[in-house]
């Protein structure tokens, strides 16, 4: 499949973090017909309508402290299919005390898509002793980014193991608000490799959403790992109301080494294990994301930017955020040059993502530049909601980062071409953008102030 990226910078980060590629099909510029390309009538596709998933595991043995499904989305030709599979086999060695330990794995060949129940603790390294399954008789190979696979997977796995936490951990690619998962060998349920126009480049927010609800059928999730880049963004967050109290995330790219993939997987387990409640489990999670940030001694983290939040206070932060776009608009002809002034302060994460920046730094330039009373009320309001939804956030970027992201395309050059494109596109069907008046503010902002 053919992919461009949003810039050469960030093509060039995410190929050597392998995380956060976004497909040409589905990049910033791409038109809002282009959506619907592949005919998708009902969540999955035709060449999926009829994936039921029936894997032959072990039978639960009673409810535990958790169930605690992994969801490995790493069908790819770079690094993530190897690190997916050091995964599996470290969980593979986890004493299997109290929590259903249940792994999907898509790998980087064809006809490895498996299901795993991590029933027991093999204490050889290096191996996988534990009961593996293809997802169905014949199935071998599925396109993992495919929202009716993660939905399956994810209803079977809390249908068939009981557990009073139910927590979710899913490594890919991820990127904000254009959605998450890539899976370079996407096939029908026969092997078959699906033609271009039938293929998922990427899940939109939508899918994700949709899918967490049909697989969940009523439940809600105690906790998300975004074991992916660029997930802590308001309008992926947001979508997720209702299917998951409290989430784990990085707003800027993350990279695949020993404590992202290995020693935050394991400390998952342990704190599922001991029935820690999922807010504090988030912000273990989160701290222990930086807990070796830099280089010294190979101690690099994977993370430069990681935080918790509770996604329960996602509706009080879009309802700010909504009086903080029209207080914005309502100001703009007034106050158009500190407003766009404040705008482009807010620096880039390093110049590796140009369409998400730091929501708190935004606030805080606003404040800074703009003297119009009515946007000074409605940024104090975002700020205090922004700090009731952040369990715990911490950055290596000062000032830049601060544990929310938010879409705000740069208003130069050819990203501002792509951005604009987006927000009249594939934007629209966020629910962030159907519940608050931030794209207003976005399109006077790439008018230029409205002029």
């Amino acid at each position: 499949m053919t992919r461009r990226f949003a810039s050469p910078v960030l093509a060039a980060l995410l190929l050597a973090s392998g995380c956060g590629q976004l497909p040409g099909a589905f990049a910033p510029g791409t038109p809002a017909g282009a959506f619907q390309a592949a005919g998708r009538t009902a969540l999955g596709g035709a060449a999926y309508a009829n994936f039921k998933l029936a894997p032959e595991l072990p039978k639960a043995t009673g409810d535990r402290a958790a169930v605690k499904l992994t969801y490995l989305m790493t069908d790819d030709t770079a690094h993530q299919s190897p690190q997916s599979l050091g995964m599996v086999k470290m969980l593979d060695d986890v004493p299997q005390k109290n929590v259903h330990n249940v792994v999907f794995r898509d790998g980087g060949e064809y006809g490895d898509s498996r299901l795993y129940y991590m029933q027991a603790a093999d204490k050889t390294e290096g191996t996988i002793r534990n009961p593996q399954s293809v997802l169905a008789p014949g199935v071998g190979e599925v396109a993992s980014n495919n929202p009716k696979v993660f939905a399956q997977v994810l209803g079977w796995t809390l249908d068939h193991y009981p557990g009073k936490r139910k927590y979710l951990q899913i490594y890919t690619h991820g990127g904000g608000v254009f959605g998450i998962g890539t899976d370079e060998k996407q096939t029908d349920l026969a092997g078959k490799p699906l033609p271009k126009e039938q293929q998922t480049p990427i899940m939109r927010l939508p899918e994700l959403a949709e899918a967490l609800r049909q697989g969940l059928k009523g439940r809600e999730l105690d906790m998300i790992y975004f074991r992916a880049c660029l997930m802590s963004n308001v309008e992926a967050l947001y979508e997720l109301r209702g299917t998951t109290r409290y989430a784990v995330a990085s707003e800027d790219v993350s990279s695949s080494v020993a404590n992202s993939n290995l020693t935050m997987t394991r400390m998952f387990d342990d704190l599922a294990a001991a029935d820690a409640e999922p807010a504090e489990v988030a912000k273990q999670l989160a701290i222990q994301g930086l807990a070796k940030h830099g280089n010294a001694g190979g101690q690099y983290s994977g993370y430069a930017t990681i935080a918790a939040i509770d996604l329960g206070r996602m509706d009080e932060l879009k309802t700010a955020l909504n009086g903080l776009a029209r207080a914005l608009v309502a100001a703009m002809p007034a106050h158009q040059a500190p407003i766009l002034k404040a705008y482009d302060a807010v620096p880039f994460f390093g110049d590796h993502e140009k369409y998400q920046r730091d929501l708190w730094a935004f606030t805080a330039a606003l404040d800074k530049a703009v003297t119009d009373p009515g946007v000074k009320r409605a940024v104090a309001d975002v700020r205090q909601a922004q700090r009731a939804a952040m369990l715990h956030a911490k950055d290596a970027y000062g000032g830049a980062a601060n544990g929310l992201s938010i879409f705000m395309p740069p208003r130069t050059g050819d990203e501002a071409a792509n951005g604009k494109k987006f927000l009249a596109g594939r934007y629209q069907q966020t629910r962030f953008a159907k519940d608050a008046a931030w794209d207003d503010f976005l399109d006077l902002v790439a008018a230029g102030g409205g002029n």
